[in-house]
């Protein structure tokens, strides 16, 4: 990067307003909440079988070949972060994902893994 591609008055006017732009602990402690989620393998198989269609536990552990206290479990930890919600159907509740924010998320971290490989 050359001196004329990084304006030294740009780069302090950033630096003035960093500090009023960071969040808030309070914000930022939900987002790591949300990226600890994303740390566990069998989380993050429940979310992307969830973006596929709503399913109930019994459901989910079938797919993943898991028991359905350990899927409940997860689920549980998942609904805590607003990341999963669940509707009844008849005698069966099925969990399903609380928006389509959560499979962008997935979607653009697989394209960053891809650039990378393709840059490689």
């Amino acid at each position: 990067m050359s001196a004329a591609d990084f304006p030294e008055q740009e780069h302090q006017n950033a630096l003035n307003h960093l500090k009023e732009s960071m969040p808030a602990n309070e914000e930022l402690e939900s987002i790591v909440g949300i990226f600890k989620a994303f740390g566990d393998m069998t989380r993050v198989k429940i979310i992307l079988a969830l973006a596929k269609t709503p399913l109930s536990v019994g459901e989910i552990a079938d797919t993943l070949d898991m028991s359905q206290s350990s899927i409940s479990h997860q689920l549980s930890l998942l609904r805590q972060l607003n990341l999963v919600s669940s509707v009844r159907h008849g005698r069966n509740i099925h969990y399903r994902l609380s928006d389509q924010h959560i499979i962008t998320i997935f979607n653009q971290t697989k394209e960053h893994i891809v650039e990378d490989e393709n840059d490689q």
